[in-house]
């Protein structure tokens, strides 16, 4: 990879609960990808890509400040009860990457479903226009607002932009248009159904109907596990199927020759691998997420296995513009030599979740309060057991003790950073 010389826009696509192991260029078996599939053939595909938290609001505030959750202080998602919420916000001496770009002359212009992407915990922050799409909190189908972004896009192609997409499609009860639902199950014939009507009838007042919807799924059912696969592939579908249309578009406005292309997700999604429907654990399937990047620069395809963190987006980004950055980060740019470790960390973290670092061929899991099982430690051996299933931590104390000290030494060897102060907000509607 080589650094840009002219002047180039970004668009930051951040599909939330994306699973990389469920797109056909990391191997999928299922066609829920063509689009981003064609994508990655023109650019660097990053096999080996970790978030920084298994939840939406600290693993998105880390790509947006290159920093883990613990140092920008947005750990948690909003919580609090019925629509209200207690929410931490981002401290205002920590920049944003749209403030970079903003003050070097960059448009700035964000689409996001809202929710824990909410403006005012600092998402807002360098963006000239942040959209919260209120149809996905009203269930509508087709929630991506596709002609509101190729309007943004169209007013400002003669100028040089930053845009930042996200969407909870693939976040359940995935309520995508009704023409999806049933592209990879026609024969499910049990209780659930994903529709409308569904959404309709789980809504309780102040309640998203996320929660009771995977209340009614039957765990001991595989019928129910195998169709809720299939309805987040058809998610997935829909997303992609958005991304084909915005990258026809860039070509018609003949602005994706020039066009930086970075394609993510802030976690995966959980189907009973290890207990439970959802993310609010630290395993591979909710960590692992795709990294794909095109940049006029890069002349081939390429597949990079290095393992690599979310928080390596921004540095990146900023390198490929020749863009210096203005205040201490933890990520590392990923096209510059100098910057990549010889035995590389990934951490990842949320408040009252626990964190889990991985280093060499190790995982460790510190364990948060779980009131469903014993509290205990975790330890895996990657290559002997890739899928987390086999905890040898009571066997390898001594393992344990070393990743502690390695969460230590990455956290404060790396760079010094000041802890964030913290400050929070309470809202009665923070999702409108």
């Amino acid at each position: 990879m080589q650094k840009t010389t002219d002047q180039h826009n970004i668009i930051l696509i951040g599909i939330d609960t994306l699973r990389a192991d469920h797109l056909g260029c990391y191997g999928y078996h299922r066609p829920t990808s063509p689009a981003i599939d064609a994508l990655a053939k023109e650019s660097v595909l990053f096999e080996n890509c970790f978030s920084q938290a298994p939840i939406t609001a600290p693993s998105f505030m880390s790509i947006m400040t290159s920093r883990y959750p613990t140092y920008h202080g947005v750990v948690s998602n909003i919580g609090g009860t019925g629509r209200g919420g207690r929410m931490y916000v981002l401290d205002q001496n920590i920049p944003t990457m749209a403030e970079i770009l903003k003050k070097e002359g960059y448009v700035t212009g964000a689409f996001t479903d809202g929710g824990n992407l909410y403006g005012k915990l600092g998402f807002d922050r360098g963006f000239e226009y942040y959209s919260m799409n209120l149809k996905y909190e009203f269930q509508m189908p087709g929630i991506i607002p596709k002609d509101e972004i190729f309007k943004w896009l169209e007013s400002n192609s003669s100028k040089k932009f930053y845009l930042f997409f996200h969407t909870f499609a693939v976040h359940n009860p995935w309520a995508v248009p009704n023409k999806y639902l049933k592209i990879f199950d026609h024969n499910y014939n049990g209780k659930l159904l994903v529709s409308q009507l569904l959404m309709d009838k789980l809504k309780r007042p102040g309640r998203s109907p996320r929660v009771p919807f995977l209340e009614i799924v039957d765990k001991e059912d595989k019928k129910d596990i195998d169709y809720l696969k299939a309805i987040y592939d058809s998610a997935v579908r829909y997303v992609d199927d958005f991304v084909g249309e915005l990258l026809a578009f860039l070509e018609k406005l003949k602005i994706d020759k020039n066009t930086i292309i970075v394609f993510t997700a802030d976690h995966g999604e959980e189907f009973l691998e290890h207990g439970i429907l959802g993310h609010k654990q630290f395993y591979n399937e909710l960590l692992h997420v795709p990294l794909i990047i095109k940049a006029p620069g890069f002349k081939e395809f390429v597949k990079i296995n290095d393992e690599i963190q979310s928080i390596d987006i921004m540095p990146t980004v900023l390198d490929l513009l020749n863009i210096r950055n203005i205040a201490p980060i933890h990520g590392m740019s990923l096209i510059s030599p100098r910057s990549r470790d010889n035995e590389p960390i990934t951490l990842a973290e949320a408040q009252g979740l626990g964190y889990a670092i991985r280093y060499k061929k190790y995982k460790y899991i510190f364990p948060a309060y779980k009131s469903y099982k014993v509290r205990e430690d975790e330890l895996y051996d990657l290559e002997k057991d890739p899928s987390e299933n086999n905890n040898i931590a009571l066997q390898n104390l001594d393992i344990v003790e070393e990743m502690l000290c390695r969460r230590e030494h990455e956290l404060y060897s790396r760079v010094t950073l000041p802890h964030p102060r913290r400050k929070i907000i309470y809202l009665e509607h923070p999702f409108t």
